[in-house]
């Protein structure tokens, strides 16, 4: 029964194991007794039931291979190497800090550039005309890594230089943005022990990954068109017609 508590739902297992064990012992029970009065009946002997039944024991069994093989994988020799390779990688830490206008129409945007080459300061030209939710706090936006704005957006804000300001404006579904960068920093790595379950199942899917592939790679295999299964279902129910007739 503790297998089974192990695959319920995640909602389930945050719960005490008291409000849901009588439950979970009376459902293994009443299955038990289901299954032997199956084995008892015709329906044992039925090619679906058998032809279902190999299905589920080759689903179980290879859950249980891919888990074990999978456990090899996660060592702490290669969350060590996992965590080393992404301390080093400062790329995908790199954060800017950034204002921006943003603005109904080109036009507009065109000449708040303008006015910035003119010697406008940027806050307060932000608190003036922005039609953002940051235009009250002059347009600043805070420090903001790569995945955290738009592509377009995010594009121009890292390509540009500390303390420069977009050239042309930026469109995107919010409107046209004039972007200042303030400054860019690599943010610090979080310790290996609060990204040790973010790592743990980076390995197992890049583990999961390379053992499938390594499986098909052995294997022939040969697929079967969604037109001949249906073609093939058909037919079988045709035959099953004609044979209870």
């Amino acid at each position: 029964i503790l297998d089974l508590i192990e695959q319920l739902p995640e909602e389930y297992q945050n719960q005490p194991l008291t409000n849901y064990f009588d439950q979970m012992v009376d459902e293994v029970i009443n299955t038990k007794l289901a299954a032997e009065a199956g084995q008892k009946s015709a329906l044992s002997g039925d090619p679906k039931v058998i032809a279902a039944m190999r299905v589920a024991a080759q689903k179980v069994l290879a859950e249980n291979w891919l888990r074990t093989e999978l456990a090899k994988s996660v060592t702490e020799k290669a969350i060590e190497k996992a965590y080393d390779a992404y301390v080093a990688d400062t790329a995908s830490r790199e954060e800017v800090k950034a204002s921006h206008i943003l603005l109904a129409d080109e036009k507009t945007a065109i000449g708040a550039i303008q006015k910035l080459k003119d010697g406008a300061d940027f806050a307060e030209l932000a608190r003036e005309i922005s039609t953002g939710p940051s235009g009250p706090n002059g347009g600043d936006l805070g420090y903001f890594g790569r995945g955290a704005m738009v592509p377009v957006f995010e594009q121009a804000a890292f390509a540009l230089d500390v303390g420069s300001f977009t050239s042309a404006p930026v469109q995107s579904q919010f409107g046209w943005h004039v972007i200042k960068l303030h400054d860019k920093r690599i943010a610090e790595a979080p310790s290996i022990e609060e990204m040790s379950l973010q790592l743990e199942l980076n390995i197992s899917n890049l583990s999961f990954a390379r053992l499938v592939e390594t499986l098909r790679a052995d294997a022939k295999i040969q697929k079967k068109s969604l037109s001949d299964i249906e073609a093939e279902w058909q037919e079988s129910q045709e035959s099953l017609e004609s044979s209870t007739q």
